[in-house]
């Protein structure tokens, strides 16, 4: 019933908190001994993480380990083939032309409200 009232950050959320300031903590101790310990000044002063080496092996050897496949290439069109088609479709497809031809015909009312909304697209 309290923590309904009182408001604030829940018990549970601060002993997350708390947990991850002390991880925090000690990764910041680790690095500080690793990067000033006498040892690594003998190496230049760089610390390795085999995190971050795993990391930029990955980055930079995603090329050579890809393998064009049907599923890329689906995922390839879905993203960037079709989209453009369907936006071409609809801005300048067989639509736009018959409404162009029929105001080069002289059909369509120089006042038309669709000639008004259409003015940036008709050629």
């Amino acid at each position: 019933m309290d923590q309904k009232i009182g408001g604030g950050t829940p018990y549970h959320e601060a002993l997350l908190e708390e947990k991850r300031r002390v991880i925090r903590q000690a990764l910041k101790q680790e690095y500080i001994m690793r990067r000033f310990s006498p040892k690594a000044m003998d190496q230049g002063g760089i610390v390795f993480d085999a995190a971050m080496q795993r990391w930029h092996a990955l980055q930079f050897t995603y090329g050579d380990h890809w393998v064009p496949s049907v599923r890329n290439f689906m995922k390839f069109s879905m993203c960037s083939i079709i989209p453009i088609a369907v936006t071409y479709y609809f801005a300048w497809g067989p639509s736009h032309v018959k409404w162009t031809e029929a105001m080069a015909r002289g059909e369509v009312d120089i006042h038309h409200p669709t000639r008004k909304r259409k003015w940036l697209i008709n050629c």
